[in-house]
């Protein structure tokens, strides 16, 4: 897929922009606050419904006004369409597709979009729950089964938090939990199956050295990688009981895929405390561009990528090879502070 055409009405500094992008290489440059990122993160917007920053809508609005808007043209394997997201304060997000309200599920099975920036060396090096969103965001765009899965889990864990906090039986809700818990810590392990050798490929080819290497964490099951749907099961039954005493005394759920990790080494130490900056910043890269390759082998559609920045804290070398790399991908969008 590619976009024909975006139109921008009071998104965050951009009063009023039109562009129609070449469906190849688009690069953006300009000075720092010139609003490049926000283009990449109208598009994000466009395609997924959300901004890849994690921004909540009413700081997209354009400072004095009180709503925003988005609309693009995208060109599929079945034609042309068109998509808006558009916030108002007071009233909340509409979504349209072809001019008909849709939800944002619906734009996860027909788009797909990856981006990679400055933000994502916290992938490697930040908090559980930045790698568990990566995770769910690019997943999801997979499979809406999973999207579906991921929000009846996290409203019935809000549930069973809401129980333990007023001290009642959180136990009803373990029964919704446990099965979608399962499905939800499989499919993350076997997407970092298949994610691991393509992101260590991608991450030798830009940094010409070590390896890097993935391993879901998960606190179903503990020591070992979840492979079968029935283990799973029955471990994250045992663990809910052990831990029954405990979440009674923390007042919090403790074991589920909400509490998850991926582990990210380069070489043999942990990335997240051996690693440097131009070393997070390449496998945060490896990563991202491995995403691509995957939703573009099993979509059977080539996605949008942004890329913003990407040249900060890597040496040359590293530039190069991934400058070489950039004809393996179909529309992509390059931010710089340079024309050069």
């Amino acid at each position: 897929m590619y976009i024909e055409s975006l139109k921008l009405t009071n998104f965050r500094n951009l009063s009023f922009l039109t562009l129609q992008p070449d469906n190849g290489i688009n690069i953006l440059y300009g000075s720092n606050g010139s609003g490049k990122t926000n283009i990449l993160e109208s598009i994000f917007l466009t395609c997924l419904g959300r901004s890849h920053r994690g921004a909540q809508d009413i700081v997209m609005i354009a400072d004095h006004e009180n709503f925003y808007r988005v609309e693009a043209s995208l060109k599929l394997e079945n034609g042309s369409h068109s998509c808006s997201v558009a916030y108002q304060k007071g009233t909340g997000k509409k979504i349209t597709i072809d001019k008909v309200p849709a939800k944002v599920s619906e734009l996860f099975g027909r788009h797909s979009v990856v981006s990679a920036g400055p933000e994502d060396g916290l992938i490697i090096s930040g908090a559980p729950s930045v790698r568990r969103t990566f995770l769910d965001t690019y997943i999801s765009q997979f499979s809406r089964e999973y999207l579906s899965r991921l929000i009846d889990y996290q409203r019935a864990l809000a549930q069973k938090n809401a129980a333990l906090k007023s001290e009642q039986d959180p136990s009803p809700f373990n029964s919704i939990l446990i099965p979608l818990g399962a499905a939800i810590t499989l499919s993350r392990s076997n997407f970092i199956g298949y994610l691991s050798e393509i992101s260590a490929d991608y991450y030798q080819r830009i940094s010409g050295s070590t390896t890097l290497k993935l391993e879901y964490r998960s606190s179903v099951c503990k020591n070992k990688q979840p492979e079968e749907i029935d283990e799973i099961l029955s471990s994250f039954e045992m663990r809910i009981q052990d831990y029954r005493e405990r979440e009674a005394i923390m007042r919090t759920a403790l074991v589920g895929p909400h509490r998850d990790d991926l582990h990210v080494a380069i070489g043999d130490y942990p990335a997240r405390t051996h690693s440097s900056q131009g070393e997070i910043r390449t496998a945060a890269i490896a990563l991202k561009l491995a995403v691509y390759h995957l939703l573009r082998r099993e979509r059977r559609s080539t996605p949008v990528l942004l890329l913003d920045e990407i040249f900060s804290e890597l040496d040359p070398d590293r530039s190069s090879a991934l400058i070489e790399s950039f004809s393996d991908f179909g529309q992509l969008f390059l931010t710089s502070a340079t024309d050069s």
